[in-house]
């Protein structure tokens, strides 16, 4: 008894210090830490639950599968895929390096640029089968972003590969990356990626952010990951395949006829009494006492009985709108017109194709704007190697610059415009400068190459000059020994006087 008194009292004490510890902790903090100023903060929040900005992994990959399936199999989205690959990335597309530095001499500008020039070639030739500025283009439209993995930092020229946007993911430790491990108070500045096994979601390996180069479209700049372009229309293309499944099944049931007997009479009647209410005239074997026709038939009734072939009505007219209007929802999400999104023109004439096409050609203009940036990242993250390989001297972005040549867009009827771009030129309301930009070609490095060509001219025009006297020379020789064989070969002739000088020239 007294035992378990003595528990009870040392309880008591513990829970009085317990108490007392904690008002003592109260009062300390709250006489100690005043309002702290925004300034002081040192900004580590937590987000508690998912943000409603952007989307999460799920919607992200069900978007980049569903966009994948569809250029495969849809037509419509293949065309808009192939629209923006060519328009943007297609033939044309090329790279002129230009001299950024005008402090240094000709000579050493003309020899950076040709070796600018060759490992630019270099690099492209080796990795022809594993690059190009089309699939570069094309998986970012497709998957909304485009890993460029570069193998090493000092070989040339260097190898790269692309890397699948599903295999860069977030791991057990850290789920909140989306595979991109980035500062801790800078998430545009990128630090590791983390490659994974798509099927287990196990880490296997950690890249460095030096090595691989990320392209996204589709979200803003503090997103870590891309969302594909293709993500506004695939809602109203699968509603559209869906509309033709169903007018499909409606054409196959209005062509379906069915052959509706009516009897009047109830004589007549009593023949038919075995028979089933509905007949099978699909190609399935009638059941006993059910009659058949053929086609080719002849059948003979009486007057009491009426037969007639109805089929049903299916409203075709009005299914035609809806599905046009499905195809321009899907084009108003693309941002090009009716005609490039389904290759038919019949909708329109010539002046309202020419206004329709504006917004499209200013959407390729602003996709080649930002496809020169990333390609632009692209050559200073490969001519890199090429310095620390020691085939480019060290201030090599200084001197150099790239100028990006992309596919033309409008080509009305160029001669007739290089027509009146000459008559403004010769108005002095154009310069020739200006005439060169039009043309999409650099006009200093035209006045360099005329200039050069010209002097080329002049040294084949002096040398000319100085061979002119050796070959008259030549020819009066030749024209004398076949004088003197003509002589020799008609003396008679040269007897009588005609073996001048003059007369032999004559006959010659």
């Amino acid at each position: 008894m007294l035992g378990y008194l003595q528990d009870k009292w040392q309880s008591a004490l513990l829970k009085a210090r317990y108490q007392r510890l904690i008002q003592e902790r109260l009062l300390q903090l709250t006489e100690s830490a005043g309002p702290q100023p925004v300034a002081d903060d040192p900004g580590r929040w937590t987000l508690l639950g998912v943000g409603a900005r952007g989307f999460d992994e799920n919607a992200r990959t069900d978007a980049r599968t569903k966009a994948r399936r569809m250029v495969q199999c849809n037509p419509h989205a293949r065309n808009l895929l192939r629209l923006l690959e060519v328009y943007v990335a297609g033939p044309g597309l090329h790279l002129v390096h230009e001299q950024r530095d005008f402090s240094m001499s000709t000579d050493d500008v003309e020899r950076e640029l040709k070796n600018a020039d060759r490992l630019w070639t270099d690099f492209l030739l080796w990795n022809e089968r594993h690059y190009s500025f089309q699939e570069h283009a094309r998986r970012t439209w497709r998957d909304g972003e485009c890993f460029l993995r570069k193998f090493s930092e000092t070989s040339w020229p260097p190898d790269l590969r692309f890397v699948d946007p599903e295999t860069i993911g977030p791991t057990k430790e850290d789920a909140d990356s989306q595979g991109i491990v980035t500062d801790a108070d800078d998430v545009e500045s990128p630090q590791w990626y983390l490659r994974i096994d798509p099927t287990t979601g196990d880490l296997i390996e950690t890249i460095a952010a030096c090595e691989m180069l990320h392209t996204r479209v589709g979200v803003d700049s503090n997103e870590k990951r891309g969302v594909t372009v293709l993500n506004p229309v695939i809602e109203q293309l699968e509603r559209f395949e869906s509309w033709i499944g169903t007018e499909l099944a409606a054409r196959k049931l209005q062509a379906s006829i069915v052959l509706w007997r009516k009897v009047t009479n109830p004589a007549a009647a009593t023949a038919f009494s075995g028979e089933s209410t509905v007949e099978s005239m699909s190609g399935i074997s009638p059941g006993p006492g059910v009659s058949r026709f053929q086609p080719g038939s002849v059948l003979t009734t009486g007057a009491s009985t009426d037969i007639r072939f109805v089929q049903p009505d299916t409203n075709y007219s009005d299914t035609v709108p809806l599905g046009r209007m499905l195809l321009l929802n899907a084009a108003a999400g693309a941002g090009l017109p009716e005609f490039m999104l389904t290759s038919d023109a019949s909708n329109a004439n010539y002046a309202s194709t020419m206004v329709a096409e504006g917004p499209a050609v200013k959407m390729f203009q602003s996709e080649q704007h930002f496809y020169k940036r990333e390609f632009s990242r692209l050559w200073r993250w490969v001519m890199s190697n090429a310095i620390r390989a020691g085939e480019l001297r060290e201030d090599f972005f200084k001197l150099i610059q790239p100028k990006w040549c992309f596919p033309e867009l409008v080509n009305r009827d160029r001669p007739r415009e290089r027509l009146a771009d000459v008559r403004l030129v010769d108005a002095c309301v154009l310069s020739r400068a200006e005439i060169a930009r039009r043309d999409g070609v650099d006009p200093d490095l035209m006045r360099r190459e005329l200039d050069r060509e010209g002097k080329d001219a002049s040294l084949r025009a002096l040398a000319c000059e100085r061979q002119l006297p050796r070959m008259k020379a030549g020819q009066d020789e030749l024209m004398f020994e076949h004088a003197s064989q003509g002589a020799e070969a008609d003396p008679d002739r040269n007897a009588q006087g005609g073996g001048s000088h003059a007369s032999v020239m004559a006959d010659l």
